[in-house]
C-alpha cells in the first residue's frame, strides 16, 4: 500500500510540473489599453491629382442630364471632356473665330485675302479657322448623327435625342450638304472657311478676277468647290509665278 501510495504521489506531481512548465512557456497578454490611449491610423493619401474645376463641372451636369435613352437604337453623343474643346463648345455662337492658332502663312494667306477681296469690292464673312481635333470630331459627330440617323428618325423613344442633336446641328450652323471631315486641315492650323463674295465686274490690274485666282494669288485654294465652297486650304507647294500681293499695290 505504501509503495501504491509512493508511485500516485509521483504521478500526480509530474502533471502539476508539466502544467507549470506550459503556463511558463505561452507569451505573455499585454494589458488592454485605455480608449483615449488608442491612436487612430493615417488614412491614405491618394496619388490622383487635382481634377479640373472645368473638367469637374461637366462630370456633375453630365450627372444631372442622363445620357440615356430607353428604347432608342441611336447612341447619343459622346460626352466631351477636353477643357480646350468645353471652351470652344460652350462658345460656339458667339466665340471669336481663333486665327492665333493658325499656321503664320495661313494666317498671313487668309489676312491679304481678305484685304484684296474688300479692296475690289466684295464681301469677306469669316466662319472659321484653328479647330482643336477633339472638337473636329465633335462637329463630325453631329453631323453624322444628325443627317444620318436621326433627322428623319421617327420613333417615339428617340426623339428626345432627334431634339438635342437637332438643336446642337443648328447651334454650331452645319449644312446638310457639307459634312465636316473627322480628321481636318483646320485642326493642323493649315485651313479656314469663310463665306467670300466678288462682284461680278471684279477687276485687277485691268483684267478680270475670279474668286479662285485671287485665292490662288494669295497661295490658298478651294480643294472641293462643290461640297464645300467656304473651305479655303493653304497651298503646300505654290508655283513659281504665284506669289502673295500687297493689296496697297492695286
Amino acid at each position: 500500500m505504501d509503495l501504491h501510495r509512493i508511485f500516485s504521489q509521483l504521478f500526480l506531481l509530474a502533471i502539476v510540473c508539466t502544467c507549470l512548465h506550459a503556463d511558463e512557456s505561452l507569451p505573455p497578454v499585454p494589458a488592454p489599453l485605455a480608449t483615449d490611449a488608442i491612436e487612430e491610423e493615417a488614412l491614405p493619401v491618394s496619388p490622383v491629382t487635382a481634377i479640373s474645376s472645368v473638367i469637374l463641372d461637366a462630370q456633375l451636369n453630365s450627372l444631372h442630364h442622363p445620357r440615356t435613352f430607353p428604347g432608342c437604337k441611336v447612341a447619343p453623343l459622346s460626352e466631351i471632356w477636353d477643357p480646350e474643346v468645353l471652351t470652344f463648345e460652350s462658345n460656339a455662337e458667339t466665340a471669336p473665330v481663333d486665327t492665333d492658332d493658325l499656321m503664320p502663312d495661313t494666317a498671313h494667306a487668309l489676312d491679304t485675302f481678305k484685304e484684296m477681296v474688300t479692296s475690289l469690292g466684295g464681301t469677306f464673312d469669316l466662319k472659321s479657322a484653328y479647330r482643336p481635333p477633339a472638337y473636329q470630331a465633335h462637329l463630325h459627330e453631329v453631323w453624322v448623327k444628325w443627317v444620318k440617323e436621326l433627322r428623319g428618325n421617327r420613333v417615339r423613344a428617340c426623339q428626345a435625342l432627334r431634339e438635342e442633336v437637332g438643336a446642337e446641328f443648328a447651334r454650331h450652323q452645319l449644312l446638310v450638304k457639307q459634312q465636316p471631315v473627322p480628321s481636318s486641315d483646320h485642326t493642323l492650323g493649315l485651313a479656314f472657311d469663310a463665306a467670300v463674295a466678288l462682284p461680278r465686274a471684279a477687276r485687277l490690274n485691268g483684267k478680270r478676277v475670279t474668286l479662285d485666282k485671287l485665292a490662288a494669288l494669295v497661295g490658298i485654294k478651294r480643294p472641293t468647290i462643290r461640297r464645300d465652297p467656304v473651305h479655303f486650304k493653304l497651298i503646300a507647294v505654290r508655283p513659281a509665278s504665284i506669289t502673295f500681293v500687297n493689296p496697297s499695290t492695286f
